[in-house]
């Protein structure tokens, strides 16, 4: 692993913090949000001003189901904001929301928030959540009837 200074380490995570936002088509509040933290501290991460403890790399590494690693630098091997795979500066059109989600980027921006939430903590499995949502639903159709 290459040997970084500090404000060198700031600027990889800060880019690489941006480049993982931007490719998920999450907005900097979306993220701020999910972690619980005010717009401009995230804003901050992402423009090297401060870096995030290793417990909110962490919470962040989850939400866009990476690993945690991809904020180190490795050598010999291209970070994720210059790999071409991962070009976040070409313009893309929006999405249109598709009745049936193939990808992420398909989704509404709730579902897409309902989904980091979920990621960003392990105490929370998607096989609780969807029990307890078909529980409502039966609920709410058995009082209907």
């Amino acid at each position: 692993m290459k040997k970084l200074n500090q404000n060198e380490e700031y600027n990889y995570i800060a880019e690489t913090l941006r480049c993982l936002r931007v490719r998920a088509d999450f907005s900097q509040q979306n993220i701020a949000d999910i972690l619980n933290l005010n717009r401009s501290t995230y804003t901050y991460y992402e423009t090297g001003k401060t870096t995030p403890d290793v417990r909110t790399l962490n919470k962040i590494a989850h939400i866009f189901g990476v690993s945690i690693e991809v904020f180190f630098p490795e050598e010999g091997k291209l970070p994720v904001f210059q790999d071409p795979a991962w070009d976040t500066n070409k313009q893309r059109p929006r999405k249109a929301v598709s009745a049936n989600p193939q990808t992420v980027g398909d989704l509404k921006p709730d579902e897409k928030t309902l989904i980091a939430l979920l990621r960003s903590d392990d105490r929370i499995t998607a096989a609780s959540v969807v029990d307890t949502l078909k529980k409502r639903l039966a609920e709410a159709d058995a009082k209907k009837a």
